[in-house]
């Protein structure tokens, strides 16, 4: 049945005279109405709307029963718990969509009351509430995004309206063929991109930039390949690591201007990241592949969903997305085309531990109704990409961090901002709070104070240990570690004691921790310690391999720098899954896949894995190459 068809059975299920205005907003259908028991969902009508259009229906009130402004601030001062934490110069009415945006630190005093407080302020004030967190840390990111959402109303809302259109227009015809081509990523690591094609359209899963790149042709996904970019449909990204969502503002500055799905903790990652990116290239007189306006439009054309939340983003297609458990806001792609007519699962980077649990996020999803194609990375597929367990693997970190303590040096740890620096961040205020290590300095730089305060703005995307210790105190803003903000401390970090420098990037590709690296790297007192993967081409990659002299690249051009200091590699932090993690989702899917493509791998790794698939398995397990075509059905 059409959706045009599905309509009538709003008048059918709603009071005609109460229904307003319908309208399409992305991949959601928004009813206005004067009735108050269908925006607080007291009528119990809405879910059966939603059922019959198969959307995610949202009420808004018309603007004649909207409580005036200042009246309406008056009534949440009044219904709203004090210790909630409500500041009420920061509630934000959308006056357009009839929402009215609280900020409180303490969300649960008024959603956890079985919603009767946002029932009782609804009847008070006649508008949409829209309740968030507040970050425990005030981050500039957070508010600069926020900020600019409301500055892009206007275009945001003509967007919505156009993507609603165009999602519900009139098939072509049903669903015959599915092809999927690589633009990057493939027997590689770095520049995730994969192209969907449909007789409607095309899909593009990621779009990021290879870290260590020495050109744009290398640095860059195939994005030549592309025939149409008004034939994309739509943008998915997985996760805001940079090798996943870096080339996204060079789409809009050649022209694309149509949405990009994502969570909405990756939207504010998101932003961080490549505006971070952007920033070091400037600082180093570099060429920008793209601009500050460029991520501002990306950013105008975001439409975040909720894990599990089912939305259509094309006539043929719907998306859902689950958690991933690799970072912060990470998912798991399931496509769903025609009629049950074909179902692609895009794993993106993922982690799946389920004998021992991250210490930040849970395993990834793997529940699929139906699975008939995995496209799967296969980072640590190799023979020998077995992880130790979580317990020895902090046991090992911390020893790695008193021998060099005890030889009175310091400790460099390059840590990729978003996911592993919190987890590290962790670990490291237990061992100071339970006598494992001394209380030493750790000193932190770089992106990792905003990325924390995103983690305390999604609470709920976390794991129940980490939940549990931000109730009990904030571990990230702990006593034990000084933020760096002024870089003319460095001089006397380095001539001070033994202490711990967390510093961004992970791969020495850029960023203070090249500094640091530069100026410790010669005294074999110090250590230098990696807790993430080290992609090829990078000058972590180099250092970690056994390169005793390294160029570094300073603002005055590459210097060279002998490598006295220990160099130690901490296994058992990676947010990817390890090769029995790699084979147990498999196992562990309700159904048999057709087909598995191994993808976002170097190719020895990958080719382990596919014989292990195909040897333990039994199922037929492809490695397909960057610009290869292949019909999926």
């Amino acid at each position: 049945m059409e959706l045009k068809e599905r309509l009538y059975s709003v008048f059918e299920i709603l009071p005609h005279d109460r229904v307003k205005k319908i309208e399409y907003e992305g991949p959601f259908l928004c009813i206005y109405t004067d009735d108050i028991s269908l925006l607080t969902g007291e009528s119990g009508l809405i879910p059966k709307v939603a059922k019959a259009l198969k959307k995610k229906v949202i009420i808004r009130p018309t603007p004649e029963i909207r409580l005036e402004k200042e009246k309406a601030k008056e009534m949440i001062k009044k219904i709203i718990p004090e210790n909630a934490k409500v500041d009420i110069n920061e509630v934000y009415f959308d006056e357009r969509k009839g929402e009215v945006h609280i900020y409180a630190n303490e969300p649960a005093l008024i959603k956890g009351r079985g919603d009767s407080t946002i029932w009782e302020l609804i009847n008070a004030i006649k508008w949409r509430v829209v309740i968030h967190r507040k970050p425990a840390i005030d981050s500039s990111i957070i508010k600069t995004v926020d900020l600019l959402d409301r500055n892009n109303e206007e275009i945001r809302n003509e967007l919505l309206n156009l993507v609603g259109m165009r999602i519900n227009r009139e098939k072509i015809k049903d669903v015959e063929m599915i092809r999927i081509t690589p633009l990057g990523a493939a027997n590689e690591v770095g520049r995730s991109a994969f192209l969907v094609s449909t007789d409607e359209g095309d899909i593009l899963l990621d779009a990021g930039l290879k870290p260590g790149s020495r050109s744009m042709r290398d640095e860059f996904p195939m994005l030549q390949l592309i025939d149409d970019i008004d034939r994309i449909e739509c943008v998915i990204l997985t996760h805001a690591h940079f090798d996943h969502c870096a080339a996204l503002p060079y789409l809009f500055k050649y022209g694309y201007r149509g949405p990009v799905y994502m969570t909405e903790p990756t939207k504010y990652l998101m932003a961080l990241i490549i505006s971070d990116y952007l920033n070091i290239r400037q600082k180093s007189g570099l060429t920008l592949p793209y601009s500050f306006s460029d991520l501002t439009t990306l950013l105008a054309h975001t439409i975040t969903l909720e894990y599990g939340e089912v939305a259509d983003i094309a006539p043929d297609t719907k998306l859902t997305l689950y958690n991933a458990g690799h970072i912060l806001g990470s998912a798991v792609v399931h496509l769903h085309f025609g009629e049950g007519y074909f179902n692609l699962v895009y794993t993106g980077d993922f982690k799946f531990d389920i004998r021992e649990r991250n210490r930040l996020l849970d395993p990834a999803f793997y529940s699929f109704k139906r699975n008939d194609i995995i496209v799967m990375e296969g980072t640590y597929g190799g023979n020998e990409d077995i992880m130790p367990s979580r317990t020895e693997a902090i046991n090992s970190l911390i020893e790695m961090i008193k021998g060099t303590l005890e030889k009175n040096g310091k400790v460099l740890m390059p840590m990729l901002a978003v996911g592993r620096a919190q987890e590290i961040l962790l670990i490291l205020y237990d061992a100071f709070e339970n006598g494992q290590l001394p209380r030493i300095p750790v000193f932190v730089e770089g992106m990792i104070h905003e990325t924390s305060a995103i983690h305390t703005k999604f609470v709920e995307s976390l794991s129940n240990e980490v939940r549990r210790k931000l109730q009990e105190g904030n571990p990230f803003t702990s006593r034990y570690f000084e933020l760096i903000k002024d870089t003319s401390v460095r001089e006397e970090i380095l001539e001070a004691g033994p202490c711990i420098i967390i510093a961004t990037s992970g791969m020495l590709t850029g960023g203070p921790v090249m500094e640091y690296f530069r100026l410790l790297a010669e005294d074999e007192r110090n250590s230098i310690i990696f807790t993430s993967y080290q992609a090829q081409g990078t000058l972590g990659r180099r250092v970690k391999d056994g390169e005793k002299e390294v160029l570094v690249p300073t603002e005055k051009g590459e210097v060279p720098v002998k490598v006295n200091m220990r160099v130690y590699s901490a296994e058992g932090f990676s947010g990817h899954s390890d090769r029995n993690q790699l084979i147990e989702y498999i196992r562990r899917l309700p159904n048999r896949p057709r087909n598995i493509f191994l993808v976002h791998g170097e190719p020895s790794k990958l080719s382990a894995l596919q014989q292990a698939i195909r040897n333990e398995l039994h199922i037929p397990t492809y490695i397909p190459d960057i610009g290869e075509t292949i019909r999926l059905r």
